[in-house]
């Protein structure tokens, strides 16, 4: 079975990216897969993304919201409409990334030769350099605090990566079973921005579902674009702050000691390149993040602003 008949429904969340978001609907409707539905949720912009993609590609099914509900709320929305329209896979795909021609097809391959694989990722690049890996697999190890991608920034050679299994999937790039998702609705909005990927493919394995990455399927991503930055002081508070959450929701009692001390001592060592790059910002961020994580508290106004007004995953 080449699973050729099945229906692949994409789904893209934009908030005024408007020629970032042209670049990635064109990379779906370029694609060797014909079975497909692209599904734009536009979070209130107000930078003509909307009449962009009417014009440039009408057949895309277009969701507008007045308002940003930011990422997990937006994909859910896609989400919803996917399944409705009967779609057999569902695949998140972030506004500032791009598919190559057969990506589609090599994770439709995948999923339709592995039944036990709930979602599959595909190898993930930077726009600007198309062979240094930004994504081939993710790991999540609490009792050393990692939460990481693997062979983050490694040149790509070929014949040294295979198809494998994966601790958690981007929400970058990933393609699931709408079986699969559907008795999770899609992604938990509670943890804000970022990690909603991590709890949703930890989620999928608990319910026995293995998550697989292949090289053969490729992506291209322009990091950050959204967020100001690989190393914008937003992306770190909100990083640090939905790492924590994810660590007092998932890491076993047996884990905490090693975590406390591994845990330290990695963001102590973050920290210092952080500073020595010039991000004194981005080093508070990231603590204050994690603090507010760890002890319940309250979002401060300046980023619940941002994050109202931001839907970026990456």
């Amino acid at each position: 079975m080449n699973g050729d008949d099945l229906k692949v429904a994409v789904v893209i969340v934009n908030w005024n990216q408007r020629e970032l978001l042209l670049e990635a609907v064109a990379s779906c409707f370029n694609s060797e897969w014909t079975s497909l539905d692209v599904i734009v949720v536009d979070n209130g912009s107000s930078d003509g993304s909307v009449e962009a993609v009417r014009e440039a590609f009408p057949e895309t099914v277009l969701i507008v919201n007045e308002h940003n509900l930011g990422f997990a709320r937006g994909s859910n929305q896609g989400f919803e409409r996917a399944v409705a329209d009967s779609a057999d896979y569902v695949l998140f795909l972030n506004n500032d990334a791009t598919l190559d021609r057969n990506a589609i097809r090599a994770m439709v391959q995948l999923l339709v030769e592995r039944p036990e694989a709930g979602a599959v990722a595909p190898y993930i690049f930077y726009h600007d350099r198309q062979d240094v890996i930004w994504y081939g697999g993710g790991i999540v190890a609490f009792w050393r605090g990692r939460i990481a991608h693997r062979h983050l920034r490694r040149k790509f050679v070929l014949v040294e990566h295979q198809p494998a299994e994966t601790d958690y999937l981007t929400g970058c790039v990933f393609m699931a079973r709408i079986a699969a998702l559907e008795p999770f609705k899609g992604f938990d909005t509670s943890l804000g921005l970022y990690s909603e990927d991590v709890d949703l493919s930890l989620k999928l394995r608990r319910e026995g579902w293995r998550l697989w990455v292949t090289p053969e399927a490729q992506a291209y991503h322009r990091v950050s674009a959204s967020a100001g930055g690989e190393l914008s002081p937003f992306k770190a508070f909100h990083r640090g702050r939905s790492n924590a959450l994810l660590v007092k929701r998932y890491a076993k009692w047996w884990e905490f000691p090693t975590l406390a001390v591994c845990g330290v001592l990695g963001l102590k060592f973050i920290s210092l390149k952080l500073w020595l790059k010039g991000r004194p910002r981005t080093v508070l961020a990231l603590w204050r993040g994690i603090v507010n994580g760890l002890f319940n508290g309250r979002i401060p106004a300046i980023y619940r602003l941002k994050t109202e007004t931001n839907s970026d995953n990456a």
